[in-house]
This record gives C-alpha cells, sequence and structure tokens, in this order.
C-alpha cells in the first residue's frame, strides 16, 4: 500500500498528516491508553501538558506564528490514523539536536480495538517517506524490548539493533551509600581531560549517551557559555573518573537539577568491567545525597546489573536502540 493511496480513504477517516489544532487532545489520549504503565513522572506531564495546548485549538496555531514558527509541541510533525473522528493510530517525528540528517521516531501507539489491521505498517511509511523528503538520511528509534510485534514491524523496514539498554531508578529518600576504601582513585575530571573521556565514550557508546541524541563533543568539552548557563539555570554537570596506568578507565557524568531529575551516566572500558562501577556509583550517589536518580545502562551487563540492584536501583524498563541509514533513492 502506498502513501498516495492510503491519502484516498479521505479527509475523516484514515491516514493524515498531524494538525496539532485537531490532533493533538487525541493523541495524547492515545499515549495515555497506549504508554501510561510505563511513563514516568515527565512522561505524564508531557501528556498533561499536550491536553491542556489541545483546548488551545486554533490558537496553538496563532502560538506557533508568535513564536517564530517554533512548535507549542516538540514533536508536532507526523501522522496520525483516524477513525470515526477518533485518532487510533499515531507516530511523531523531529529532527535530532544540532545533525539536520539525523531523525527521531517516537510515539508510535495503535489503540489496542484496531490493531493488526496494517495501521502501524501505513505511519511508518509515510512517516519514513516524509522524512526522506525532507532530506533525512538516518532514522533513529526506541523500542520495549518485550514488544516483539514492534520489533518485527521495524525489522521489516530495514531498521537495525544498535544496544539494549535497561532504565534503572534509585527512589529519592534513599540512603547514600557509606564510604569505603577502594583500589581506585576516583576524582573530578581535570578540563584537559575532555577528548580522552569523549575517546571512551566513542568506544562504549558510539551510539550515543541517550537514544534521541548522537553522541557530541559538546557532551564533553567544557567552555565558558555552558558554565554561565548551568549558573542561572541551577542545573550543574560533574564529571568524576578513573584513572590507571596512565589513561581514563571509568567516567560518570552526573546530570543534577536538570528538568528531567538527576541523572547518571556511566563508561566502563572493557577491561575494567566489574571493577570501578561500584566505586563510581557510590561516589556519585553520596555527591546526589537523597535525591532519586536515574541511569541507562547494558541490558546484557550482568556484573552491572547485580551493582545496581545492591545501590538499591531499581529496573523500570528495558528499551531496544534502532536505527534505519537511508540510501539515495530507497
Amino acid at each position: 500500500m502506498t502513501t498516495d493511496s492510503i491519502f484516498k480513504t479521505g479527509p475523516q477517516n484514515g491516514l493524515q498528516p498531524v494538525d496539532l489544532g485537531r490532533h493533538l487532545g487525541g493523541i495524547a489520549t492515545l499515549m495515555e491508553l497506549c504508554f501510561d504503565a510505563d511513563m514516568d513522572a515527565n512522561g505524564r506531564g508531557l501528556v498533561r501538558e499536550m491536553q491542556f495546548l489541545s483546548h488551545l485549538g486554533p490558537l496553538l496555531g496563532l502560538f506557533t506564528v508568535l513564536s517564530g514558527g517554533q512548535q507549542p509541541w516538540p514533536w508536532g510533525l507526523g501522522f496520525v490514523w483516524v477513525e470515526e473522528g477518533q485518532v487510533v493510530g499515531s507516530v511523531s517525528t523531529q529532527r535530532a539536536v544540532a545533525q539536520a540528517s539525523t531523525w527521531l521516531v517516537a510515539n508510535v501507539a495503535v489503540h489496542p480495538h484496531y490493531r493488526r489491521r496494517g495501521i502501524a505498517w501505513a505511519l511508518m511509511h509515510a512517516t519514513l517517506d516524509f522524512i526522506r523528503s525532507h532530506g533525512g538520511r538516518q532514522i533513529i528509534l526506541q523500542v520495549d524490548d518485550d514488544n516483539p510485534g514492534a520489533i518485527d514491524l521495524y525489522r521489516r523496514l530495514g531498521f537495525s539493533h544498535t544496544t539494549t539498554q535497561t532504565a534503572w531508578l534509585r527512589p529519592a529518600h534513599t540512603a547514600a551509600p557509606p564510604y569505603r576504601s577502594s583500589a581506585f582513585d576516583i576524582r573530578l575530571r581535570r578540563r584537559d581531560e575532555w577528548a580522552e573521556q569523549l575517546a571512551l565514550a566513542t568506544l562504549i557508546r558510539p551510539e550515543g549517551l541517550a537514544w534521541n541524541q548522537p553522541l557530541r563533543p559538546e557532551d564533553f568539552r567544557p567552555n565558558w557559555a555552558k558554565a554561565l548557563d548551568e549558573f542561572f539555570s541551577g542545573q550543574k554537570e560533574e564529571h568524576w573518573v578513573v584513572e590507571a596506568h596512565g589513561r581514563l578507565v571509568g567516567s560518570l557524568l552526573l546530570r543534577i537539577n536538570w528538568a528531567e531529575g538527576d541523572r547518571m551516566i556511566l563508561l566502563v572500558h572493557p577491561d575494567f568491567r566489574g571493577q570501578v562501577e561500584r566505586p563510581l556509583l557510590e561516589r556519585g550517589l553520596r555527591r546526589l545525597a537523597s535525591h532519586a536518580v536515574r541511569l541507562e545502562y547494558f541490558a546484557d551487563d550482568i556484573l552491572a546489573s547485580t551493582t545496581l540492584r545492591e545501590l538499591n536501583f531499581q529496573p523500570t524498563r528495558t528499551l531496544r536502540w534502532m536505527r534505519l541509514e537511508m540510501r539515495e533513492g530507497s
């Protein structure tokens, strides 16, 4: 089924480009229905924001004009499937930050009563055509690792698996681990070590530190603009490292007071796996005191998973990251 033939289903039913003024409330309702069990506080807050914006109706267009073309909802591009005036399927897309040829796909959802009718396939085909027409060369998405139907759909569309990450949460008000001696010295990174830290990240996490953002030097390079922004926003980044045999073999990036809460990003050289995770994590947890902490780490790393559980982290969701490289003329 081609995109052109799908669009001929009529203006009221079938596949349609997202119109935020008409569809945003329906998309929010569908996301809540399909993803509520896996949503954290930030996800539920996003749904509430979408529901609020949906009541603006035609005023959403005026908002976009007054804000210089900026969408009131960052995932405002995409497609919906409508039946009898109800949004029963949706997919959202946007360009990746600082990489115009890379696009992100998210919020792929179909109402349970309308599944196995080819709606998700049609939504994704339309999205791929849209991205290709806008110069996209790479598409990135994530999908629950226990959703074989969705994984099979993406594979048939040409997506390949890059990594599988388990999301961990350490609840607020959990006591910080006590100090204990370690064979490794955990210290703050020096400014001139950022390139070495980036090299470690490139070895361990070439797909990026987050699913929706390719690896960037800016994630590690210190600069005065970032320091000034941290000063006024109250946000803070700290880079803790482990050095052995004259090289960095481990790193823990702390993102403190960010909009999504406190986060840790753990990087461990393969030669030191099982040795430096605990001292790094314990140092970071003592720094964050009793804050809630989130972290994503490789789902197949049993040693790290055991350490995280012992430090009172709880697994919340395991997600498979997938990528599609779009060839010219494909």
